[in-house]
């Protein structure tokens, strides 16, 4: 049996409702194959939102001690490890350190989980950079977060839509701060992975490696990084029997995605490849971390903290994460 935990992510934010509505749609569909699903979040948030929404749902409280317990294969129940929120002042759709420090607390408990053993997987529902920074976690996201945890230095965000699969070169950085990570082995270090993705994730196709100046640099006029860094690590790469083209031209390589050409793209910086990959799949893409010694899948989309709350967010995006998770473990157990 599969096992993934989802850890509910900032509790201020749309994570607690999509969870919700998930396991709604999950009984509703009669969708769960022989998969086992729990929780990492707070019993009174979850509890809120199922009321909120008037959706026939209960939470079972578990523990890792009695996990299986047939108890918790009822219909129409959530199993839940529960993180008190006492002392803790959560406002809905609003940035704050005590819902930083819940976030934290609900995704350390689930890695240990996942890490331990007991789950396959990890699928995480958005968090808040701010709220966990001010609650003195110093990160730019999970990602940063599961690297440092892992001690892997060897790692990267791929972002995968319908036609649009993009690997970052890097993650959360400001422009100027990202260029400067368009080096020879950096970029190797990218296609690497993105060829040991395609096996992990399913794709088929080639891999492309988008250049990094308007029009690949018009042969020096408009900057070098094509010809003296992103063409000698796809060099590289080919002598190492990876199937790989580039630098291709950034305004054109997504069009030629869409046509099929390519499956996946290693992409320079952050927006390059995420505008893209959002305008063509967003709200039902999945982030994926590749290198790390656990499976872990997310959502596409942040707190979306101006819905918060409301009832109107889409579990779409969570739903196809925890799809990919499983696609994961499938794959990797062949």
């Amino acid at each position: 049996m599969k096992k993934i935990i989802i850890s509910m992510g900032d509790p201020a934010g749309i994570g607690p409702e999509i969870i919700v509505k998930f396991f709604d749609e999950l009984y509703k569909k009669n969708e769960n194959s022989n998969v086992f699903y729990a929780v990492s979040g707070s019993q009174n948030i979850l509890k809120h939102y199922i009321n909120l929404l008037n959706l026939d749902l209960k939470l079972n409280i578990i523990t890792k001690e009695n996990l299986f317990n047939n108890s918790y294969f009822e219909k129409n129940s959530i199993a839940l490890f529960d993180v008190d929120t006492k002392g803790m002042d959560i406002n809905i759709g609003k940035i704050s350190k005590d819902a930083g420090e819940l976030t934290m607390r609900y995704l350390n408990h689930a890695v240990d989980l996942v890490e331990e053993g007991v789950f396959n997987a990890l699928v995480t529902a958005p968090i808040s950079k701010d709220s966990i920074n001010k609650a003195g976690y110093k990160y730019s996201g999970h990602t940063s977060f599961l690297a440092d945890r892992f001690n892997t230095k060897d790692f990267a965000m791929i972002l995968k839509g319908d036609k649009i699969t993009v690997l970052l070169n890097s993650t959360h950085l400001s422009l100027k701060d990202a260029i400067e990570k368009v080096t020879i082995d950096n970029v190797y270090n990218k296609i690497i992975l993105a060829n040991k993705a395609k096996e992990i994730i399913g794709l088929n196709g080639k891999i492309a490696v988008a250049g990094l100046n308007p029009h690949n640099g018009e042969n020096g006029l408009f900057g070098t990084e094509e010809s003296t860094i992103i063409t000698p690590a796809v060099e590289r790469a080919i002598k190492q029997g990876v199937v790989v083209e580039g630098p291709i031209v950034p305004d054109t390589l997504f069009v030629k995605m869409l046509q099929g050409k390519y499956e996946i793209a290693v992409v320079m910086y952050h927006d390059q490849g995420l505008i893209p990959m959002k305008m063509e799949s967003f709200g039902q893409g999945v982030n994926i971390t590749i290198g790390l010694p656990i499976i872990r899948t997310s959502v596409d989309h942040g707190t979306a903290f101006d819905i918060a709350g409301q009832g109107i967010a889409n579990c779409r995006s969570l739903k196809e994460a925890i799809k990919m998770a499983e696609k994961i473990i499938k794959n990797e157990n062949k």
